[in-house]
């Protein structure tokens, strides 16, 4: 991967769970201070001395209660935002993975989130909810046909 991480940045890793009918698994979250919704994929910061991949297979364990085989890390994503009233910056790497099975059996849900769905393609560009990348809508149609990029695209904010 030429993509370089950055040193002031929270790392985190981030899975874009596909399941039956290619739908795609979203969290719902609330941000703390300012009670802002919005849906993210499963995922987090990376532990001491883990890795991008242990990270994903860690955060869909706890947020999701799958073990799964990860497929290729498809998207970056550099994110500066505020979290909690503070100045925040997080750089995360996206993973494809595959499931049939669509029950949710977390074993460490962060306190932030508050549910979950699995979303269809035409219900990502029809909501009017907030989605985390913004433009999923536009660049999961080549993930769900199986067509990765040869090096990971920067799927913005």
């Amino acid at each position: 991967m030429n993509d370089s991480v950055p040193k002031d940045a929270r790392l985190a890793s981030r899975v874009i769970l596909i399941g039956p009918e290619k739908k795609v698994l979203y969290l719902r979250a609330e941000e703390p201070k300012s009670k802002r919704i919005f849906w993210i994929m499963p995922g987090g910061g990376l532990d001491r001395g883990e890795s991008f991949e242990e990270a994903a297979e860690r955060e869909l364990r706890e947020e999701a209660g799958c073990r799964l085989d990860l497929g290729p890390c498809v998207w970056v994503r550099h994110h500066r935002h505020e979290w909690n009233g503070k100045s925040a910056y997080q750089y995360e790497r996206f993973f494809v993975a595959h499931t049939q099975d669509v029950t949710m059996s977390p074993e460490e849900q962060d306190s932030y989130i508050s549910g979950h769905r699995w979303w269809s393609l035409d219900e990502l560009r029809y909501s009017s909810e907030e989605f985390a990348p913004g433009a999923v809508a536009e660049l999961l149609p080549d993930i769900l046909k199986g067509q990765y990029p040869e090096c990971p695209i920067d799927c913005g904010v």
